[in-house]
């Protein structure tokens, strides 16, 4: 049979201590994956998920990431804080990307309607596949209490499966047949080129733009005020938390 893996969130309570599977999965997933990493989540606002995506991008020899995110959050304090964040780490990451793997995609309805996308999955490399409730931000990961199921093709029958869902998520967003997306990746060896090929007019995926911040927006996403890492970060001095505070030693390990 084929194995699970169950991945937990739990926050540091006086009596409780913090289980952080859930982020540490998303890490070694990130890590380990060598042609493709397909990623759907409601938000992308975690530094240390967006650490794990830089080091991959320095790689010559690294996996195309392909992330499907709603155009924005939902809420009036949401968008505040998920949106901000979300577009410093993109901002430094495609500055980083200078192998050109990287690429954010927004769902959009045929009548030009952007599409909520509150779905948490994960595949990489047709033998990987990830589902649960975590989120790809600080809140999800180290504060509210989640799980996750995984688990690793052991046979080709399953790895197969795993890439018709992968495939067939990308054709319900661009709007045309499956076959279509499994036949360009098979030509291409490209999500990021099949998708590009595939989207047009109607229902499709429009790429991520990075939006022009005024200088408040950009302190709180860069100090993290309204998605803190942890119970004692809500309390910590703004001089020890920060967006891009261990930034320089990813750039170091490069």
């Amino acid at each position: 049979g084929q194995q699970v893996a169950i991945a937990r969130t739990e926050p540091e309570m006086p009596d409780q201590t913090p289980v952080h599977e859930s982020e540490a999965l998303f890490l070694a997933q990130i890590a380990g994956a060598e042609r493709h990493l397909y990623i759907e989540s409601q938000y992308f606002a975690s530094r240390r998920i967006a650490e794990a995506v830089a080091r991959r991008l320095d790689a010559a020899d690294g996996p195309e990431i392909v992330i499907i995110n709603p155009q924005t959050a939902q809420g009036w304090l949401e968008p505040l804080a998920m949106d901000t964040a979300r577009a410093r780490l993109m901002a430094a990451l495609m500055h980083r990307d200078v192998h050109q793997r990287l690429r954010m995609y927004h769902p959009y309805t045929a009548g030009g309607t952007a599409i909520y996308c509150h779905a948490k999955i994960l595949i990489a490399d047709d033998v990987v596949f990830r589902l649960g409730s975590s989120n790809v931000n600080n809140r999800s990961l180290r504060l509210d209490t989640e799980c996750d199921l995984a688990f690793r093709a052991s046979d080709a029958a399953t790895a197969t499966c795993i890439a018709k869902i992968r495939d067939g998520l990308i054709a319900e967003h661009l709007g045309v047949d499956r076959d279509r997306v499994s036949d360009s990746i098979a030509a291409t060896g490209s999500l990021i080129e099949t998708i590009e090929a595939l989207r047009g007019e109607g229902k499709t995926l429009r790429p991520y733009e990075v939006p022009d911040l005024t200088t408040v927006e950009a302190w709180l996403a860069d100090n993290e005020v309204l998605d803190p890492e942890g119970p004692d970060e809500m309390f910590e001095s703004l001089e020890k938390r920060g967006l891009f505070r261990r930034w320089h030693r990813v750039r170091r390990a490069r």
